[in-house]
């Protein structure tokens, strides 16, 4: 059953192997993908982390096992930004971003919404120092994959599923999917990303030919659970079309 409780046992790694597989399978399977139930509880996971409100254990596990990618941690120091702005001075150390916030405040001259404008700015600057941390991967973990049903499960499942292992050992994984089908000239690919959570980035190919496509995915998108890869068509119109069934694999 997929529940808040559930969906957080699961970010924090605290379901048995069986239990994480049913649970992913359980996501995959569903015919429209639960993104507003799986968002929501992690935005609850993440407020409860910052606010200082997970049990001691809990906050173990978080940082263990949820603060494993840099997408994770630029979305958690986001929240921390705006619990600054939002909390009062008085009930926590004060920062340079409350002395800056109080500055602002006792200026008659200032709109009442100045705290909004500051937190827009913060999370521009934000979004451009994690840009700024991104570089080209030099380094790479080599996978093949065929496409497979969109409906598979882990009962009616025709083949083992490909696994990788953490730490991968290089800076981003070389994925080369087996074309499903011959492209018409002039076209291209686009590939999404995705795990149980829902989608996580969509990324342009990096070279095709007649039996592969090959897409470059960054270490820092892989934690361990369930990923599936699903192709989109370019064409040489540019028209996009999805192509039916999705390529998956694991990372332990």
């Amino acid at each position: 059953m997929m529940t808040d409780e559930r969906i957080t046992a699961y970010l924090l790694n605290e379901l048995t192997e069986r239990e994480a597989e049913e649970f992913e399978e359980q996501c995959f399977a569903q015919p429209e993908w639960p993104a507003t139930e799986l968002e929501s509880a992690e935005d609850d996971l993440i407020e409860a982390y910052v606010r200082n409100e997970l049990t001691p254990e809990r906050r173990q596990r978080f940082e263990e096992h949820y603060l494993t990618t840099v997408a994770r941690k630029d979305r958690v120091l986001l929240a921390e930004s705006f619990l600054c702005v939002a909390c009062s001075a008085a009930s926590r150390k004060v920062t340079w971003i409350d002395r800056l916030k109080t500055f602002w405040s006792a200026q008659a001259a200032i709109p009442k919404y100045a705290t909004v404008a500051l937190v827009l700015v913060l999370g521009v600057v934000l979004l451009i120092w994690s840009m700024s941390r991104q570089s080209a991967p030099r380094t790479f973990a080599n996978l093949s994959l065929t496409i497979a049903s969109d409906n598979r499960t882990l009962n009616n499942s025709t083949a083992p599923t490909p696994k990788l292992t953490l730490p991968l050992g290089a800076d981003a994984l070389r994925v080369s999917l087996k074309r499903p089908e011959p492209a018409p000239e002039g076209s291209t690919y686009s590939v999404q990303l995705e795990n149980v959570m829902g989608p996580l980035k969509t990324f342009e190919i990096e070279s095709q030919d007649a039996d592969y496509i090959k897409v470059v995915i960054p270490a820092d998108y892989l934690t361990p659970g369930q990923y599936a890869l699903k192709l989109l068509r370019i064409n040489k119109d540019g028209t996009k079309q999805p192509i039916n069934g999705s390529y998956f694999f694991d990372v332990q």
